[in-house]
């Protein structure tokens, strides 16, 4: 092959290498800048050996213009072995008397180093290139040589989506560390004057009053977690552990505000409160959610003489989402969402703007799963379930427990109660 032929193979090569460049410096896929790197280093491989088949054509060149010149210059006498034309030839090739300059010198051990890198290619073995002699390569290559950069670990913990219900920071509670059980007083009605007589008897207007009984339940948390974990570093897993505990419970007593059955050692929930507090009659059917289903919800609770637009309602992540469906006879969104995370508000042009709380342990009402007569949502004041505290919520480590096993154990327990305590306090909506 001759050398322009060399050469415009060789510039097809730089051309893919300029190309390979370009993609490396636009990508961040890390398998494809090491496949860009292995055909890069592959390129350079054949470049050098290409180079290095010119440089010996040209040497041969060389060599042949200078035995000619050096023959030509010959007298008849010299050509027959004269010291004087062999000092000539000799020194035309750096071996007599003539010196070549630094330059040639560094040039030839160039030619021999890509040689032999060519000859190291060819036989499959490892080859290394510095990075002034490799360009390309630099946009794929980072900090000290490497490819991609070590893995770090995190100094914190991604945390999780939120697991507890706003309801048990809403509800009016109540410290009685020590107690047992709490007896909780409310109105029922106030008595209305009458007409009377000059020297008639007044007439009597006695306010009625009821109470409902809070007994105490212990409410616990347990989890454990290796001696290893531990040792991982820039991250503090045990708080992270511990705080866990105090989710825990929370999480259990903000459903139990909603579901809870009552009795012994249990936490009544609103669904569940005394007829007493909360007269069956009062409660609400709703068949579906629908363009009238606030407007229901609202002017059904309280009394008879105002229309208490001041409370929450606790329900479903699924309804909310029902009520952000419903649509207008012109086809536009009927309910305004505005959403705080657990919170926020459901309101409409035409209609009432009412705060929201979600509660996962309230069943969707628009699951068709959801069996009739089930209790879906509450409105009403949320200061009207009094939740009272018997202890201070404690939470405990142990290294003892599980010693052989390397494992550390955390408990963590609380003392609490609960029950509506507002006469008609809430109104709750069944699926009818």
């Amino acid at each position: 092959m001759n050398k322009k032929k060399l050469l415009e193979l060789i510039a097809k090569k730089e051309a893919r290498k300029k190309e390979l460049g370009t993609t490396a410096n636009a990508s961040e896929d890390v398998k494809e800048l090491r496949s860009i790197n292995a055909e890069l280093e592959t390129l350079n491989g054949e470049i050098t050996e290409l180079r290095s088949i010119i440089a010996a054509s040209d040497d041969d060149d060389e060599d042949d213009e200078a035995e000619e010149r050096g023959t030509a210059e010959e007298s008849p006498e010299q050509r027959g072995g004269s010291p004087v034309g062999r000092q000539k030839i000799l020194a035309s090739y750096g071996l007599g008397s003539g010196q070549k300059s630094d330059e040639e010198k560094r040039d030839k051990q160039d030619e021999t180093k890509w040689e032999q890198r060519g000859a190291d290619l060819k036989a499959k073995k490892p080859v290394e290139f510095a990075l002034d002699e490799v360009p390309e390569l630099r946009a794929v290559t980072i900090g000290g040589g490497t490819l991609i950069n070590e893995t770090k670990y995190k100094r914190t913990l991604n945390p999780t989506f939120n697991e507890v219900s706003r309801v048990i920071d809403t509800v009016n509670a109540v410290p009685l560390i020590g107690g047992e059980a709490y007896e909780a007083g409310f109105e029922i009605s106030v008595g209305e004057g009458d007409y009377t007589t000059e020297d008639g008897n007044y007439t009597e207007t006695d306010p009625v009053f009821g109470y409902v009984s809070i007994g105490k339940a212990k409410i616990t948390a347990y989890t454990e977690m290796t001696d290893e974990a531990m040792k991982l570093p820039n991250v503090d897993y045990q708080s992270r552990v511990r705080a866990s505990i105090v989710k825990a419970l929370r999480k259990k007593i903000s459903k139990q505000i909603l579901v809870g059955a009552g009795g012994a050692n249990a936490i009544t929930g609103i669904f569940n409160a005394p007829a007493n507090v909360i007269p069956v009659a009062t409660d609400l059917e709703i068949t579906a959610i629908d363009a009238d289903t606030l407007d229901n919800i609202v002017i059904n609770y309280g009394g008879d003489e105002e229309v208490e637009g001041i409370g929450y309602l606790v329900l479903n992540k699924k309804d909310l989402a029902a009520f952000a469906a419903v649509r207008d006879a012109n086809g536009r969104k009927l309910y305004k969402i505005k959403t705080q995370g657990n919170t926020g508000t459901i309101s409409s042009d035409e209609s009432f703007e009412v705060p929201f709380i979600i509660n996962s342990a309230c069943p969707p009402l628009s699951a068709a799963t959801t069996p009739d007569d089930t209790y879906c949502m509450a409105y009403g004041m949320m200061m009207g379930y009094e939740m009272p505290i018997f202890s201070a919520l404690t939470v405990e480590e142990s290294r003892d427990f599980k010693f052989r096993t390397g494992h550390v154990a955390y408990r963590g327990s609380v003392w609490a109660g609960g029950n509506v305590a507002m006469y008609k306090g809430f109104i709750r909506v069944k699926k009818g």
